[in-house]
């Protein structure tokens, strides 16, 4: 098949959840769907070999467009909710990402992190374009997993920012570094002159250091039972044994100097990463399974972090956000903060501490670390979030207030927008659309919830 055919057919798949947005759902019908999606097939049979497409071609494509109809049938309750978005069809014909020049999601790691906006990056920048919001520097004021940073890298100066130290790691090798780590002092025999072969060996060094029994290994795998009185099941013993080898070789190298501080970062966050798909445990770290994922008999490896170039400089901050709003001046502010009664800390205390290596004091069946009060975030709190809001709007040095919450938060949209308009923004919108709850019983239509992206301007 013709490439250009194939991309285009690409380019469609990405946008055929956005078809329905101007209509409603009872609108979705095999032919008008197929007039959109595969409208590039109406061609004359002519226009298509002239393109290379062969008569086979046009049959599987045919086939492919009705088992594509019966997929969105099944799915229909995953499209946005009509008449909230009204995005023109001409903006979709063109790929978002390409539109706004950015990270390809494919780029972009998923990180199992409640409220990761992975899914949602592309109607955040639909937004983005439909509003017309410009400028150049981009404050992501609950980074999290960075996914949003990532993603607006290459369009904006990113400065981001998270209370959570496992966070400003990521931070650190997913958004600051514009080319990659070089490597130069590490004493490996062998050690390539190829910058790319470098990250390789290094990271092979890693894979194959000698395992080693540390704070992991005694109180996140079932060798807790000898230590704590409790066994727990976060990690397999061998796999707890390498984070805890890799972990301290990062940091011995780190000591004497055969890494800088952006090495030191990369590696730990390619650690990261590389505990998250190993890890037994169903969402959050707040708990582990009772019986074995079969992903966490895997072995712990190492893989390089693909580096995204970008021409502008970015900055991490690991802090507070009240404590830097003075330092920080942009012309877009983009908050996610926390919409539950969970905190984050207690939610992802494991990865926190393989970031720190501390060796903390923990307490209680799932080993959680001990926080201090600074470490708590009144985003997650009923009585303080309202407040915690309002101030945080009031501070914001920004053109453009972008704000993400879920329809399952503490506190409703109504009493959002009161907010942006106690906090004297103006032009206030609202954008919401459908999403299933994290880790939800993909069965039931009640783990369907929504997600709301306001708009304000200072």
């Amino acid at each position: 098949m013709n490439w250009k055919i194939l991309t285009s057919l690409t380019e469609r798949l990405r946008y055929m959840l956005w078809y329905n947005i101007e209509r409603p759902h009872h609108s979705l019908n095999k032919k008008s769907l197929m007039e959109y999606f595969c409208g590039i097939t109406n061609s004359s049979k002519s226009e298509l070999f002239q393109t290379g497409m062969t008569y086979t071609h046009h049959r599987k494509m045919n086939k492919f467009k009705v088992n594509l109809y019966r997929f969105l049938k099944r799915r229909r309750n995953m499209l946005p909710e009509a008449g909230i978005l009204s995005i023109n069809n001409n903006a979709c014909k063109k790929n978002c990402d390409h539109a706004i020049n950015a990270t390809p999601l494919s780029k972009i790691p998923k990180f199992r992190l409640i409220g990761n906006k992975h899914s949602v990056l592309n109607y955040i920048s639909e937004v983005i374009i439909k509003e017309k919001i410009d400028g150049k520097i981009f404050f992501d004021v609950f980074s999290g997993s960075c996914s949003v940073g990532r993603y607006f890298k290459q369009n904006y100066s990113i400065i981001s920012n998270d209370i959570l130290y496992f966070s400003y790691v990521l931070q650190r090798a997913l958004i600051v570094l514009n080319s990659f780590p070089k490597f130069e002092n590490v004493k490996i025999a062998n050690l390539s002159a190829n910058p790319g072969k470098r990250i390789n060996q290094v990271l092979e060094f890693l894979n194959k250091s000698e395992e080693k029994c540390g704070f992991i290994y005694n109180h996140y795998t079932p060798a807790s039972k000898n230590v704590d009185g409790i066994e727990r099941k976060y990690f397999s013993e061998e796999n707890g044994r390498k984070i805890d080898s890799i972990r301290t070789t990062i940091e011995a190298l780190f000591n004497e100097k055969q890494i800088n501080e952006d090495e030191y970062f990369y590696l730990i966050a390619s650690l990261l990463l590389a505990v998250q798909k190993i890890s037994n445990i169903s969402g959050t770290y707040g708990a582990f399974n009772k019986t074995w994922d079969p992903r966490s008999k895997k072995p712990l490896t190492l893989k390089p972090i693909d580096i995204i170039p970008s021409n502008f400089m970015h900055k991490a901050f690991n802090s507070d956000v009240f404590n830097i709003l003075d330092k920080v001046s942009c012309d877009i502010a983009y908050i996610d903060p926390p919409y539950n009664e969970r905190q984050y800390i207690a939610n992802y205390h494991i990865l926190e501490t393989i970031a720190r290596y501390d060796n903390p004091k923990i307490s209680g069946k799932t080993g959680i670390r001990n926080y201090s009060q600074q470490e708590k975030s009144v985003f997650c709190s009923k009585k303080t979030v309202s407040d915690a809001m309002l101030k945080l709007l009031n501070n914001l040095k920004a053109k453009y207030v972008i704000l993400s919450y879920s329809s399952d938060g503490l506190i409703s949209k109504d009493e959002i927008i009161s907010l942006f308009e106690k906090a004297g923004l103006y032009g206030i919108k609202l954008y919401e659309f459908q999403y299933r709850r994290f880790k939800s019983n993909k069965n039931t239509h009640k783990n369907l919830v929504k997600e709301y992206i306001f708009i304000g301007r200072k």
